[in-house]
């Protein structure tokens, strides 16, 4: 735990520094290619790389899994889509994760223990386990293309709830009642317009 804690905790913090400066996009597309070359060298090296060695570029892992998919994924999805919509969205994509989570754990990580035998290695396939990882980090590269820089932005801006008031010089913004029951909108000079009639009152 506290290996991990040594890589995780570091890049949470690295990323709530950097998020809203460096941005959700880049920081994603880094931590997906770091990870991609960490998982490849582990992978690839395995039997060739000491124990401290495979320790180091695990922790190394750890900081950018943090300073990287796994923040992103976790603030994008709040924001990117309409806001009609978020909340089912947002629900949905985090399904989604941890659907592949539990693929990750309960299909891939048990094909490291594929042709053991009593008396030999009990992982002869954990250098095959991480190429396959590496080969999803690689995914997560392409996928990272796909999504829209959201740093600095309003959810209005980003759903564009402000194009509106953008074109029409902010006008008509408040539409209500009049005494007559006729629909009426306020507009920027303080005159009230009856709707479908043109007329001021």
């Amino acid at each position: 735990m506290i290996i991990v804690l040594a890589g995780a905790v570091p890049g949470y913090w690295v990323t709530v520094a950097t998020v809203d400066t460096v941005g959700r996009k880049p920081i994603q597309f880094m931590g997906f290619g770091i990870l991609t070359i960490l998982f490849a060298v582990m992978g690839f090296m395995y039997f060739r790389i000491s124990p401290n060695g495979l320790l180091a570029i695990y922790v190394l892992a750890q900081f950018f899994f943090n300073f990287g998919p796994n923040a992103t994924t976790f603030i994008v999805p709040g924001e990117v889509f309409p806001t009609r919509y978020r909340s089912t969205s947002h629900g949905i994509s985090a399904a989604m994760g941890k659907i592949g989570s539990i693929i990750g754990q309960g299909a891939i990580a048990p094909l490291r223990t594929r042709g053991a035998v009593p008396g030999g290695n009990p992982n002869p396939w954990m250098d095959h386990v991480l190429e396959i990882y590496a080969l999803f980090m690689l995914l997560g590269v392409g996928t990272t293309f796909l999504i829209p820089e959201t740093k600095r932005k309003t959810l209005e801006e980003l759903c564009g709830e402000d194009d509106y008031a953008t074109t029409h010089g902010g006008e008509g913004v408040d539409v209500g009642r009049g005494a007559d029951g006729e629909d009426e909108r306020v507009v920027d000079s303080g005159e009230k317009k009856v709707a479908g009639s043109g007329e001021s009152a």
